[in-house]
């Protein structure tokens, strides 16, 4: 019986976690998976860097002979990475469609951010 009470509450605990993995929090507000560029450049203002890539996606598309050519479709992606300051973690920012996607975070920050 305890060792159930017990993976019950380590179960909760990992729930917990995983759902504050999703969101950041920028100058006092929360900004989270599926919010817009717009709304994230409110909250937490001008990132300290900003990149951009084409995620390919091939997709098949049949021919007037039966044949099928693979064609490429190109997603642009945008990367805004956050310096949140000293001892804390450089969050990598990605929109697609200009909704935030996902959230990534690197290595400590070492020195204070100007």
């Amino acid at each position: 019986m305890k060792a159930i009470a017990g993976l019950a509450i380590f179960c909760g605990l990992l729930l917990t976690h995983s759902a504050g993995a999703e969101s950041l929090r920028c100058k006092g507000d929360i900004i989270e998976v599926g919010d817009s560029k717009v709304d994230v450049f409110r909250k937490c203002g001008e990132p300290s860097f900003k990149d951009t890539f084409c995620e390919r996606t091939p997709f098949n598309v049949k021919q007037r002979d039966g044949t099928y050519t693979v064609i490429e479709h190109c997603d642009n992606i945008d990367i805004w990475t956050y310096n949140p300051g000293k001892g804390q973690f450089w969050t990598n920012l990605y929109f697609s469609q200009g909704r935030l996607r996902e959230m990534k975070y690197g290595d400590r920050v070492e020195t204070q951010s100007e």
